[in-house]
């Protein structure tokens, strides 16, 4: 079927990829396996997709490149969604694109938020490829249908393969089979799986950093924003366990129940989930899921990892391991000296507050080595403001990371550095 002037509405409601193929749609969603689930629904049907894992990123994309739409996360770090879609509204040529909040929220005055500040539309997490699709259509049908004779071929997924066999129903406390089936692709799904499971270790992590400071504003902000990725995984138990906890942050008070109990469920469902991963690997003789996650740009790179607190040099390690990397670990600044005496590496992780000797005044002596003035170092602080920024800038750092930065941020400014 060919689209033109005389296409009807019902046409295009029942055949979405007449008005998406060809469509440039720009995703800004900070959560990878966010990203992956709506990028393969919109790759169905045909349609080009861009990634922003932020509203500043995005601004960047829309200054040089010209979309049907955008998909906007509301919660997001450097900037979110909301304001990010209030500045495009002040670019004069941008005051007409078709934006669309995403939400694991659905409530009437987040909704309301979206649309106060400029956004034509909401979609709720986990996303429903139908909604989507009929969202979208609604946005853009009116400027596909002014392309007279546009035709495009349906793309479709991979072709089915037999789920009979699979352990897609023994994964206790998940619900896999909608996306499993609604996807084709077993891999995929393994792919989302694993990454989930990071997740899981990067948010236990960082919420018992962030409640041991009191900070329940950031902790709520972190558990809204798991609660999207578990809702699209399809993860039941550990979703309602984080639903619970979520209500307590948001009125700033914390239960000792919930929160001990979001922290067990959390550690169980990992645990199940490389289990399962473990199982189904032996199964098919391969590891898939490990193949589809390394990253080459960190392939046989060699990183120094200096941080102080074991929990976090482990959740490093283990993720930046994954993508391929070799990781050294000392516990301080005098360690990462001596280390840096008798090994070359690619790259140092720094953490900027230690005993013994602090990230600041280890840079500042490394620099003072002629062959190591051009080494990659990257700061590493629980937060990073302007100020603390520029005093890793002035001991000689390349750049600062906050701890609680998505895991795929760190890989790709690693990756940055040791070009």
């Amino acid at each position: 079927m060919t689209i033109n002037n005389t296409t009807s509405a019902e046409d295009l409601k029942n055949h979405p990829h007449l008005v998406l193929a060809r469509s440039q749609v720009l995703i800004v969603e900070d959560n990878l396996i966010n990203q992956t689930v709506i990028k393969q629904f919109l790759i169905r049907a045909g349609a080009r997709i861009d990634i922003a894992s932020n509203g500043q990123d995005a601004l960047a994309l829309l200054k040089i490149k010209q979309y049907d739409a955008v998909l906007m996360d509301i919660q997001m770090p450097v900037l979110d969604g909301l304001q990010a879609c209030k500045q495009i509204r002040e670019q004069e040529h941008l005051k007409s694109l078709p934006i669309i909040g995403l939400s694991a929220g659905v409530f009437a005055d987040e909704v309301q938020q979206c649309l106060d500040h400029g956004m034509n539309d909401f979609i709720s997490k986990p996303i429903d490829p139908d909604k989507l699709y009929q969202t979208l259509v609604s946005w853009i049908s009116q400027l596909k249908v002014s392309d007279t004779d546009l035709h495009t071929p349906y793309s479709s997924m991979a072709p089915e393969q037999d789920l009979a066999d699979g352990p897609l129903g023994e994964l206790s406390g998940f619900n896999l089979k909608k996306l499993a089936l609604f996807m084709a692709d077993i891999s995929l799904t393994h792919k989302l799986l694993n990454l989930f499971a990071l997740d899981c270790r990067d948010c236990s992590v960082g919420l018992q950093n962030e409640i041991a400071m009191n900070d329940y504003q950031a902790a709520q902000s972190r558990i809204h924003g798991f609660k999207g990725s578990a809702a699209t995984i399809g993860a039941e138990a550990v979703f309602a366990a984080a639903e619970f906890l979520e209500a307590d942050l948001k009125l700033g008070q914390l239960q000792t129940e919930n929160y001990h109990h979001f922290l067990e469920t959390l550690t169980t469902t990992r645990i199940k989930v490389k289990q399962y991963l473990d199982q189904s690997e032996a199964r098919s003789e391969r590891s898939t899921v490990k193949q589809d996650l390394q990253d080459k740009l960190l392939q046989d790179r060699i990183i120094l990892l200096t941080e102080d607190n074991v929990t976090a040099q482990e959740a490093l390690k283990e993720f930046l391991e994954i993508f391929g990397a070799s990781i050294d670990v000392a516990s301080n600044g005098q360690d990462a000296l001596e280390l840096l005496k008798t090994k070359q590496y690619d790259a140092v992780l720094m953490d900027i507050h230690m005993p013994v000797l602090d990230g600041l005044q280890a840079c500042k002596l490394i620099r003072q080595q002629e062959h190591l003035q051009h080494l990659p170092i990257i700061g590493l602080s629980a937060r990073v403001c302007a100020d603390t920024s520029q005093q890793c800038l002035d001991h000689g750092m390349n750049g600062c990371i906050a701890k609680t930065v998505a895991p795929q941020e760190l890989v790709k400014q690693l990756a940055l550095w040791m070009k």
